[in-house]
């Protein structure tokens, strides 16, 4: 798909509490910080210095559990004991020497709603936070981009928006899919209603998602999905976020999709802290 970027949007990638440091945050100041994710989807802390048990506490104290739907692994003794906690994903390619690129998957379009559709009892609608933050960054310029699903739907024609009004998807997770598995799948309205703002705006989880009434037609559904994921592009300006070592971004996925972007791991190593976290005041 062919896409412009800019690294200067209206509303995502503000950057809040600048020379403070995460931990050491006052309630009022959490309470900022909650007050810019829901206002602009995406915002930026920058110099941080944190462990992955660091990062866990503080998300878990500001949002929620962030252990629904994962299991604890044992301690990797080739990757530093302070980028590892239960609940924190490690990206990148942390093993010095070792290629393998963690969470390649998510170069592609996508909402980070992970455990969303199999969890019992979790609206599908929650307010689903990303915190990443940025240890190591392979190159100058290296992005993450997002875009403003709130705009998006915006930006539709009017006889759109009511078509897509009236439609629903099932939405399934977008890793650890194996052939002949038995997946739960969850329904979700396209145009969604953010919990907090009560702006609607469109959640299309990523290629996987299956409109209602698609389902014996995986070819057709996936057609669909990028039709209209092409359109919004060329309606909607994508922001790329450059990454600065030190860098905590917060995404709300309830008001954004973003990709990943490539880079060579023979030539440079990447390293970020992920943490998913429900916000439990709106869950």
């Amino acid at each position: 798909m062919k896409y412009q970027t800019v690294q200067q949007n209206i509303r995502l990638g503000r950057e809040i509490l600048p020379n403070e440091k995460l931990m050491q945050l006052t309630s009022n100041q959490i309470s900022e910080l909650k007050k810019s994710l829901w206002e602009h989807g995406v915002i930026v802390m920058r110099k941080q210095n944190l462990t992955a048990s660091q990062l866990k506490k503080f998300a878990q104290n500001t949002f929620g559990n962030v252990n629904f739907g994962s299991k604890s692994k044992p301690l990797n003794p080739l990757i530093h004991p302070d980028l590892q906690s239960p609940g924190v994903a490690i990206l990148g390619n942390p093993q010095v020497g070792n290629q393998e690129i963690v969470g390649q998957f998510a170069w592609q379009w996508h909402h980070d709603k992970d455990h969303l559709p199999t969890t019992p009892g979790l609206d599908m609608n929650a307010l689903y936070v990303i915190i990443l933050y940025g240890v190591e960054i392979p190159i100058a310029g290296h992005t993450t981009e997002f875009i403003d699903m709130i705009e998006a739907y915006n930006n539709l024609d009017s006889s759109h928006q009511q078509q897509l009004a009236q439609m629903n998807m099932y939405h399934l997770p977008p890793r650890y899919l194996k052939p002949g598995s038995n997946v739960p799948m969850k329904m979700h309205p396209v145009v969604s209603t953010h919990k907090v703002t009560g702006k609607q705006g469109l959640y299309l989880g990523s290629d996987t998602s299956i409109p209602v009434g698609m389902e014996e037609k995986p070819e057709a559904a996936q057609q669909f999905w990028h039709e209209l994921f092409q359109t919004i592009l060329q309606r909607t300006p994508v922001y790329a976020h450059v990454w600065q070592p030190g860098d905590v971004v917060f995404w709300d996925n309830s008001q954004v999709m973003h990709t990943g972007t490539p880079y060579d791991a023979k030539q440079h190593q990447r390293i970020a802290l992920r943490v998913g976290v429900v916000d439990n005041s709106f869950s």
